[in-house]
């Protein structure tokens, strides 16, 4: 049943890659609606900026995390384009019902339901992708289906701004979630399962933890990645809350401005990671962590500018490179995972690094943030968050150029007979 009507030549890799984008776009697209509707939530609900940090972030991203082990398990021996099918339908449906929310609660509930949902899409769509591209073109295959985090993020902050003022914050999570079930009606119709590019059935899990934990690489990775996720996390749950109140910007300039700025800079930055770094990795593997350690480096002036300007103006300039050096990092971070891994093994790889990076990362970053924002409160009022976000931002960013630099050292080898 799968890709009828779809066909199949040299360029049907190029369409898969084409859905998955799409799919990326729309996990993003929901994900970041809280972020942009955080203060109107706040304010129906009357709850503190640690709980919203925690709504954004650590609520979501425990879940997201744990539920996408045993998925990914799934994923590495199951079909692929089934548990993507299921996955985009959860989130989606759960998005919309997020907005029929009464009680704080029910809303953080409803949360961490959409996160189990999207649990299934990276790992899965990563492991299909890498079946579907050799090595050699895998960091820049990654690269664009990663544009779609930014695209995501480029739409839901536009979407959220505009419809939230409009519609109100709950019909904006109706109207945004619901299009996705119609995308996974389309997933499940004519994407096909990919070749498994290895004979072998499967890998217990015990020996994946082995295999992947051996490796120096793989573990300094770890600790890499979810530094600069704290960064990145931090920025995209609480740049458009820090826009509103240090300076005033009403809700719909917020996701006008940060939606076009992310979308556009983010996307060109992932993609020109990926391609960089495919090209430099052709004479030494790595490459893909120095072209890391470079982005998360380079941004961190930008960083600084961005939350210590004193126009809204001249902060969404220095917010422009400073997207598209962290967009720089998506692909090549993602095809040292894939390249550490051996095949039945890549879902499993992406989930056990999602499950870590998620947490410290994306849960645990937003929420320390929101937790020194109500610190900060007392002297500072409503600019205790540029401290907050500074402050994490220069820790973060400096510890995960340090460790992409050390993860360089030994990654070509680490890397060595992982295909076969």
């Amino acid at each position: 049943m799968s890709g009828k009507g779809v066909v199949r030549g040299r360029s049907y890799p190029n369409y898969v890659l084409a859905v998955l984008f799409l799919v990326s776009v729309f996990n993003f697209v929901d994900r970041q609606l809280v972020s942009v509707l955080l203060l109107p939530i706040k304010a129906e609900f009357q709850v503190s900026d640690a709980w919203m940090g925690a709504l954004t972030g650590f609520a979501f991203m425990i879940v997201h995390s744990v539920v996408g082990v045993p998925l990914a398990r799934w994923a590495d021996r199951g079909e692929r384009r089934l548990i993507l099918t299921l996955g985009l339908m959860v989130w989606s449906a759960l998005t919309a019902a997020s907005g029929l929310a009464r009680h704080f609660g029910v809303l953080l509930v409803a949360r961490m339901g959409v996160g189990i949902g999207e649990a299934a899409g990276t790992p899965t769509a990563h492991s299909m992708i890498s079946d579907y591209f050799p090595p050699q073109k895998r960091a820049t295959a990654l690269a664009v289906y990663a544009m779609g985090v930014y695209v995501g993020i480029m739409f839901g902050y536009i979407a959220a701004g505009w419809l939230g003022e409009l519609l109100g914050w709950r019909m904006t999570f109706v109207v945004v979630g619901l299009p996705g079930l119609l995308l996974a009606v389309l997933v499940y119709l004519t994407v096909d399962e990919p070749v498994r590019t290895t004979t072998v059935a499967s890998h217990p899990f015990g020996e994946v933890m082995s295999y992947l934990f051996a490796k120096p690489a793989y573990v300094i990775l770890l600790a890499a990645a979810s530094f600069h996720a704290a960064a990145a996390y931090c920025v995209a749950h609480w740049a458009p809350t820090f826009l509103m109140r240090v300076h005033g910007m009403s809700l719909s300039e917020v996701g006008l401005s940060l939606g076009l700025a992310t979308g556009l800079s983010g996307a060109a930055g992932t993609i020109t990671g990926g391609m960089v770094s495919d090209r430099l990795s052709r004479v030494n593997r790595a490459w893909y962590a120095r072209t890391t350690a470079f982005a998360a480096l380079a941004s961190l002036p930008f960083a600084i500018g961005f939350v210590m300007s004193d126009s809204s103006t001249l902060a969404l300039i220095y917010f422009v490179p400073m997207t598209f050096l962290t967009g720089m990092y998506i692909g090549p971070l993602y095809a040292m995972n894939q390249g550490l891994a051996r095949p039945r093994m890549r879902a499993t790889a992406v989930a056990i690094h999602l499950f870590v990076v998620s947490i410290l990362g994306g849960g645990v970053g937003p929420w320390v943030v929101g937790l020194m924002n109500d610190s900060f409160q007392a002297e500072y009022g409503d600019a205790g968050i540029r401290q907050s976000l500074v402050w994490v931002q220069t820790v973060c960013l400096l510890l995960a150029g340090a460790c992409y630099l050390l993860v360089s050292r030994t990654l070509d080898r680490d890397m060595e007979g992982a295909e076969s």
